[in-house]
């Protein structure tokens, strides 16, 4: 799992993109309000499988009230379940954050088998740092 700030009066436009080739994968997105202790039930979840024919998703995260904190895992399907896969940071910009996801214990697997690029805008007046 892969945690990111996400501050009050900011949106995201997520995409997430698979590369082709590569088999079936499983993302999630959680969003919890910063200061929520561990346990605590999300404000709201996105997630999908993504692979094979449908190797493009986005989804826009509208406008907080509260500073937030996003949770990511992404995982591949393996016989009986899934996997979790590794993250690695791709981008790291105040606008900008991609995460790549692979599996690290797969010779065929590249270091961005799914990525999750999250472009942060900002309501008027609001500045992302």
């Amino acid at each position: 799992m892969h945690s990111l700030n996400f501050p009050a009066g900011a949106s995201i436009r997520l995409t997430v993109s698979a590369r082709p080739d590569r088999a079936l994968h499983r993302w999630s997105v959680r969003l919890f309000t910063a200061d929520d202790d561990a346990g605590a039930l999300p404000r709201v979840s996105y997630g999908s499988q993504i692979g094979g024919r449908d190797c493009e998703q986005r989804i826009d995260v509208p406008f907080q009230d509260k500073d937030c904190r996003i949770e990511v895992t992404c995982g591949h399907a393996k016989a009986g379940g899934w996997q979790d896969d590794q993250a690695r940071i791709e981008d790291d910009t105040p606008n900008l954050v991609a995460i790549a996801f692979s599996d690290g214990g797969s010779p065929a697997s590249r270091k961005d088998d799914v990525l999750l690029s999250f472009a942060f805008a900002a309501a008027a007046g609001v500045a992302l740092a």
